[in-house]
Order: C-alpha cells, then structure tokens, then sequence
C-alpha cells in the first residue's frame, strides 16, 4: 500500500506533459527517442514515439492511411497522451490520406503540406472527438533524410570512409532551396543520394539517420530546414502554462 501511495505521489508530482510522437518508422522512432526527447525533457515535455502496426505483430513502414486513423484516434482517447503528433514522410504518402488529390494540385511545397495537415487535423479530431488543440498533424518534406542535408560535411564525418562523398551531396543540397525541397522523385529524393553515395560503409538508414542527425544537433537542422523548424516550435509551446 505504501509504494502505491508514493507511485501515486511522484506521478502527482511530476511536471512533465507527454507527448506522443507516431512516427512513420523505427528510425523517427530512435530519432525521437535519442534526439529530439532529450532536448524537450528540460521543458517539462516527455516525447514519447510510438510506430503504427501495419500488420499483426509488425509495426512500422506502408502506412496505409485507415490504419493511421485508427491508431491515432485510440491514442488521442487515451488520457496517458494529452497531446499527440505524427512525423511522416511526404515521400509515397498513402494516396488514402485525407487532401490527398487536392494536395497533389498544388505546385507550392508548403501549399500542398498545408492541404495536407489541415485534411489530416480535420478528420482525426473527428474521429477521436478530441479538443482540436490535443492534435498536431506534422508531415516531413520530402522524408527524415532531407534533415541530414543540413550540414554535409557532418553527416560525412559519421564514418572514415564517407569523405569522398562531400561533394556529391553537397551539390545535391546546393540545387535545391533547402534540404526540404531535396525533391520525391525516386533517384533524386534525399535517401537515394546517400545510398549512392555513401560507401564504405553502406548508408543505412536505421543505424547512420539517427546517429548523423544527432552529430549534427537540432540548432542546425532547425536553421536549414524551416517545415521542421516550424513543427518543433508547435510542440515548444506546449510548455507554456
């Protein structure tokens, strides 16, 4: 009786607001975790990442658009998650997406994320019948590795043998206004870059995506990469009183 009473009276006392994170993946899940959930803590926000099943037992990957209502609508009714908020890839967003076609008709990036989120806020919230503010639909341009193009001499200082690859990557970046608008075509989006060009040893995604961003800090990203920038200032506030 007496440990349940003190649990009781640490969760009382405890400050921190959750956050939960759904993330499209396991490596915006570590991201979360190991990167952007330090960063939080010493506002008094605890991010918490969860991923979607996509099938019994497997979580993660083919988010296909029914599964992602379902999830979020359960996690917004829960009272655990006070607030809750996605981290997905623009690239080969499922076409069930609410705003999906009408999104598709604009040539404006942050036009189109805007009919995007403001689809995605609607239909969610209905679904849950939650307070609209409990939901913060966030869609990353054009996916996680457009963030790591914002310092390429860091992100090929994570392995010895990536040096050689600077160049490259750096003219990838340089063509594009920001790393956000590295484009979804599928030999030029941000990950195809550096799977052609990180060698020696191979990118991968799961083990180097976290680590890199993680070298290159979040002030960084946050200065070169003005969607993600914007998102994590949403969630900043969430400190205020």
């Amino acid at each position: 009786r007496r440990l349940v009473e003190a649990q009781r009276a640490g969760r009382e006392a405890d400050p921190m607001k959750r956050v939960c994170i759904v993330c499209e993946g396991q490596t915006e899940e570590t991201f979360v975790r190991d990167v952007l959930a330090p960063a939080f803590y010493d506002l008094g926000l605890n991010l918490i990442p969860e991923m979607v099943e996509t099938s019994p037992g497997h979580k993660g990957g083919a988010l296909k658009y029914e599964r992602v209502k379902r999830h979020l609508r359960n996690t917004l009714r829960q009272n655990s998650a006070p607030v809750v908020t996605t981290l997905f890839d623009l690239y080969r967003l499922d076409s069930g997406f609410p705003g999906f076609d009408a999104s598709q008709a604009q040539p404006d990036l942050a036009r189109r994320l805007d009919v995007l989120k403001q689809a995605l806020h609607a239909d969610v919230v209905a679904a849950a019948g939650c307070q609209p503010g409990r939901f913060i639909p966030y869609i990353q341009p054009y996916e996680f590795e457009a963030l790591l193009f914002s310092d390429v001499p860091t992100l090929t200082r994570v392995e010895p043998g990536w040096q050689a690859a600077s160049d490259a990557l750096a003219a990838a970046r340089a063509v594009a206004e920001s790393p956000e608008h590295i484009n979804d075509r599928p030999e030029t989006k941000p990950a195809a870059h550096l799977e052609r060009e990180l060698n020696n040893p191979s990118y991968r995604k799961r083990r180097h995506g976290p680590i890199a961003a993680q070298k290159i800090g979040l002030g960084k990203i946050e200065a070169e990469c003005a969607f993600f920038a914007a998102w994590l200032a949403q969630i900043r506030e969430l400190a205020q009183p």
